[in-house]
């Protein structure tokens, strides 16, 4: 509840005789501790040249003038004098009425005197003493009304001293008195109510009504509920309501008293239940902030700052600068609005980057591959038409030819591009490399769309036994022309085949990255896995458990994930071609990776979006933040039952085939025995990268991987000596994914 005995108060004191002045300074300790300060023959200097502004000053007609106003009485004991009893200092002043004429001489006639006395007939509620304080400094320096409610529950911190008004001394302090003592050492008279548990449903009435309703409410709380209740007694009370943002010095301004229907904060946050809005955390805040304040609206700076919450940084940034452009504009449209100067609702800008703007900064990505055009299916018959094919008996009926492109397009692919085109031709199926699509940081040799591709030829294989075919192929039947990836052919079978894999479990293969509470591998399942390429020579599969180890790694693969969105082309790649923001866009294009499907939080979307400029990106890399950016895939990993690292013995086109061939047959096995699988080898193509060319990677970038390489050959030695070509995490859930779409078989297909 208000503090009614508000220590920091000054005590206005009238004596009558000089020698009641003498007491009270002796029984306050006398002159060695009172400080007494007295300038009262300045100030009304002061005051005879505010009433006689037409005539030079001179001491000839000011004495005269100042015997008439003392009537013999002793210049001490005219006006009043002001105890501060928390500084022990006793200061001598001009009686109200007279002060105020002098205090506010210099506002004439930016304040007409007809609008100054208006404007102490007014009362100001302030809530939230950061950014409100020196507003609330402002406002009463101008005596811009007559009574201020200050309302704040907090303290002050160390760190709110690049901002706040006040000294070391003031730590610990409450923030609403601070502000009442900071106001009333320059103006004692001015009437100041303190709040110091903040706004609260038990004192909101007290607040907003008590001793005259308020005529103007400036909100500028952390509290989103605080925030909401606020507005909704502004608003059955018709109280105009005014929020300073200093990020741009965003203005909100809500005319309660003119539009008394009018939704709360522009309609921007929906009905909201304050109740709801509680102990919110960080993390939690920004999804309700966000629609209030507008994503794209944030400057960059903060914007990357968002990012960096409680990754390299506890809170919001705020400014003295900014905060006292803000408190100034705030300031200045609290007096239209109480003189009825203003009258309008909505969100303004002062914002010095567009008021003067610098020349257009631009991030040119200066080393990239061109995107090609799209293949020609004229030009790929007349290739195969020409190419000496061995024709083959046709064993597939047009309805297996559907169903076997079906099962080939189920396959994945980096960012789910989809780099595919198939050509039924003399009882082959060719399968070429779509580039157009592929092109990407990430597809460094082409190696991720051939680890894509050795998938779809496993899937093309599950299909085949099914039916009760043999499938054979050749990776690259065309020498020198790598556009032609695999020659399929299939013949039928004498014999009774079976095959570890069904047809069913291909079709449930699926990346689900909603992890539960961690659960141990089960030996059964581990077997399972290593089982199923036993045999295999070349491919090697290693499954890491320990959980120290998966700290290990998580640190490596997440540092990878953050080199990749820092990177400007990694950037570009996923938030221009990649990333689907919205259901409509996802089923749309049915490629890339609709957001749905990545597990975030609302939070971590808006944080998502955030990232997408480059320019954010650019200032996030320059501080060297962007740690934020790695919490997902290690709660991910801490989440999950196993990381497993799939090597073979070269880095090759043919080694990624097959390679392939192998993550198919881990993945749907995997989802089979009821383990959800996701991807997380994005370091594996940025090391291959760095270990070649390099290109698009800077010096830093590719020291930064190759020691990344050495700290994950002392987790995992096997790939000291051999190629990693797939990462992966695997762990039990019961949670169903959002499953990603894929392109018509139409638009894969080439038709004669």
């Amino acid at each position: 509840m208000e503090d009614l005995t508000l220590q920091v108060q000054p005590v206005i004191l009238k004596f009558t005789q000089v020698f009641e002045i003498e007491e009270f300074v002796s029984s306050n300790g006398g002159a060695t501790r009172v400080k007494v300060y007295d300038s009262i023959d300045l100030q009304l200097r002061d005051l005879y040249k505010c009433l006689h502004p037409q005539i030079p000053f001179s001491i000839k007609a000011y004495e005269p003038w100042l015997a008439s106003k003392l009537t013999g009485k002793d210049i001490l004991l005219y006006g009043n004098w002001i105890w501060y009893s928390y500084e022990n200092e006793l200061v001598h002043l001009l009686p109200e009425e007279e002060f105020i004429t002098v205090r506010t001489s210099r506002n004439k006639y930016k304040i007409t005197g007809e609008e100054q006395a208006l404007l102490q007939e007014k009362i100001i509620g302030i809530v939230g003493l950061s950014v409100g304080q020196t507003i609330a400094i402002a406002i009463a320096m101008e005596r811009g009304a007559g009574e201020i409610r200050l309302a704040d529950f907090d303290t002050v911190d160390l760190s709110n001293l690049n901002r706040l008004r006040c000294s070391i001394a003031d730590l610990a302090l409450n923030k609403a008195e601070i502000c009442a003592r900071e106001i009333w050492r320059i103006d004692p008279y001015l009437k100041i109510r303190v709040f110091k548990d903040g706004l609260q449903e038990n004192n909101i009435e007290a607040f907003f009504t008590e001793g005259g309703k308020l005529d103007l409410l400036i909100e500028e709380c952390d509290a989103l509920d605080i925030k909401v209740l606020a507005r909704y007694k502004a608003k059955e009370l018709g109280i105009p309501v005014l929020m300073e943002t200093n990020d741009r010095c965003l203005i909100d301004i809500e005319r309660f008293d003119l539009e008394p229907n009018r939704p709360l904060l522009h309609g921007l946050m929906g009905d909201l239940n304050p109740g709801l809005l509680k102990g919110l955390s960080q993390e939690e805040k920004i999804s309700y902030l966000m629609p209030m304040v507008g994503l794209q609206a944030l400057s960059e700076r903060m914007k990357a700052s968002m990012i960096e919450v409680q990754s390299s940084i506890n809170s919001w940034p705020q400014l003295a600068s900014a905060v006292t452009m803000g408190a100034g504009v705030a300031a200045e449209l609290s007096r239209k609005i109480l003189l009825n100067e203003s009258t309008v609702s909505g969100r303004f800008y002062v914002d010095l980057d567009l008021l003067i703007p610098e020349p257009p900064k631009s991030f040119q990505i200066t080393e990239t591959e061109s995107r090609p055009q799209l293949l020609d299916p004229a030009i790929l018959k007349a290739f195969i038409k020409g190419f000496r094919v061995d024709p083959k008996v046709e064993v597939l009926s047009d309805e297996e030819k559907e169903g076997l492109l079906s099962a080939c397009l189920h396959a994945p692919s980096g960012g789910n591009c989809q780099p595919w085109k198939f050509y039924f031709h003399r009882g082959h199926l060719f399968i070429f490399h779509e580039a157009h699509h592929s092109v990407s940081m990430l597809d460094y040799g082409n190696f991720g769309t051939y680890l894509s591709i050795g998938a779809v030829i496993e899937n093309a294989r599950i299909f085949a036994y099914s039916k009760g075919l043999i499938l054979h192929y050749n990776y690259f039947p065309a020498a020198g022309y790598t556009t032609l990836v695999a020659d399929l052919h299939f013949e039928k079978s004498s014999e009774l085949l079976s095959y570890p894999l069904s047809l069913s479990e291909l079709f449930n293969r699926h990346t689900n990255r909603l992890f539960s509470e961690r659960k141990e591998l089960a030996l059964s399942d581990e077997n399972n896995l290593l089982d199923l390429i036993g045999s295999n020579r070349i491919a090697q599969l290693t499954l890491i458990k320990n959980t120290d180890q998966m700290k290990e790694l998580a640190e490596i693969l997440t540092e990878a994930e953050k080199l990749l969105l820092l990177n400007a082309r990694g950037h570009q790649d996923i938030f221009e071609r990649e990333i689907r923001w919205t259901k409509e866009e996802a089923e749309s294009k049915k490629d890339g990776i609709d957001l749905a499907t990545l597990n975030m939080s609302k939070a971590e979307a808006i944080a998502l979006k955030v990232a997408g400029s480059r320019h954010v990106m650019e200032w996030v890399s320059k501080i060297d933040g962007g740690e934020a950016f790695k919490r997902n895939t290690k709660k991910a990993i801490a989440a999950s039952s196993a990381v497993g690292i799939l090597t073979m013995p070269f880095q090759t086109a043919e080694a990624y085939l097959h390679g392939g061939e192998v993550m198919e047959k881990l993945w749907i096995k995997s989802n089979s025995l009821g383990l959800a699988f996701q991807p997380v080898t994005q370091f594996s193509y940025l090391l291959a990268r760095a270990n070649n060319n390099g290109e698009s990677l800077n010096s830093t970038e590719k020291e930064r991987l190759k020691l990344l390489h050495r700290q994950l050959q002392a987790i995992v030695p096997q790939t000291k000596s051999r190629e990693i070509v797939f990462i992966f995490r695997i762990g039990y859930t019961e949670k169903e994914a959002v499953k990603s779409l894929r392109r018509e078989i139409s638009k894969m297909k080439i038709y004669d």
